[in-house]
């Protein structure tokens, strides 16, 4: 079966060896290097343009968001990568070639987390091909990595690191508010074997109610605090003496964006929403004198609504602030 023009003509570009453009077309085992040799790929990030199948008819699948889709090259062989809403981390080898800018290339085994998220995601059809990467190519600024027997392309761009977009640094005070508004995590909650027993928090912080102090959106994680529609946000509002709680969410996703219009002062919440099988949605939390109260729910197909996003990101249960019991 003839390839496709669009594959001759990407494949005609890696000319490191006969030898290794015909491994490429045939699927057959290179001799890979442990650890990355290559200058160009060694400690490098990258977010995702798309992945393009070789049939034309397909054309390339592009992300909404392409930050969510990131591989980070470390220095040390490790990969780790940013699977929507889901993590993955193994290693990476290359076979160099003599020329610098192609070679073979392939991941070890690769362990990720499996939640669902809300559609529409490349997250599971990212991680499928993954394993079957066998070559790079770098070419205008963006690094190619092509699948076993002419399988497509994951084509990636730089990423620039932006900062995850919470905090995760502990603080005492808000976690004497978080206790006493959940007295259930008071106590030890079951084993603490792979994490079963522990819950996390991040945060972030914006002036919802105008008085000049900064108040607070908390995202607790872990099994007790997390559901197959997400995790617990709570919303805390700081005055003199502490944080008081103002409203919880049992089941959100992140980003939570704010508004910069105040409606009775306050400023309205949004957050994603998802789970269940049904499509992933934008509600509009509106203050209504005693905690927020759901207004409005809106496609997230159709993009995230204006305003600043105070939380966001992906953590996962590691990356946050351990949440330590209490008596």
């Amino acid at each position: 079966m003839p390839f496709p023009a669009s594959s001759i003509r990407l494949l005609a570009a890696w000319s490191g060896s006969a030898v290794a453009a015909a491994s490429l077309l045939t699927g057959a085992s290179l001799p890979l290097q442990a650890g990355p040799q290559n200058p160009p790929l060694q400690g490098t990030s990258w977010q995702l343009v798309g992945i393009q199948s070789m049939d034309d008819a397909q054309g390339l699948k592009r992300p909404q968001d392409p930050s969510r889709y990131t591989l980070s090259l470390q220095a040390d062989g490790r990969a780790v990568l940013q699977l929507d809403c889901n993590r993955a981390m193994g290693t990476w080898q290359v076979e160099p070639s003599a020329d610098p800018g192609n070679g073979g290339f392939r991941f070890g085994p690769l362990a990720s987390t499996k939640a669902l998220c809300p559609a529409p995601s490349l997250g599971e059809p990212l991680a499928r091909q993954l394993p079957y990467v066998r070559g790079y190519l770098l070419r205008d600024g963006r690094l190619n990595l092509s699948l076993l027997a002419d399988g497509g392309l994951l084509i990636w761009e730089p990423h620039a690191a932006t900062g995850p977009g919470y905090s995760n640094r502990p603080d005492p005070a808000l976690e004497t508010a978080i206790l006493a508004a959940s007295p259930d995590l008071r106590r030890p909650l079951g084993s603490a074997a792979e994490g079963m027993g522990r819950v996390s928090y991040v945060y972030g912080r914006t002036d919802l109610d105008g008085d000049g102090r900064q108040d607070v959106l908390v995202y607790l994680m872990g099994p007790y605090v997390c559901g197959t529609g997400g995790c617990t946000l709570e919303v805390f509002r700081q005055e003199a003496r502490g944080y008081r709680l103002i409203s919880s969410f049992p089941t959100s996703r992140l980003p939570v964006i704010v508004p910069e219009a105040r409606r009775n002062r306050w400023r309205d919440l949004w957050r994603l929403q998802s789970g269940g099988g049904a499509p992933a949605t934008w509600v509009r939390e509106v203050f209504d004198g005693r905690g927020y109260r759901t207004m409005e729910r809106i496609p997230a197909a159709g993009g995230a609504p204006a305003g600043t996003a105070v939380l966001s990101g992906v953590p996962s249960l590691a990356d946050g602030a351990p949440l330590a019991p209490r008596p």
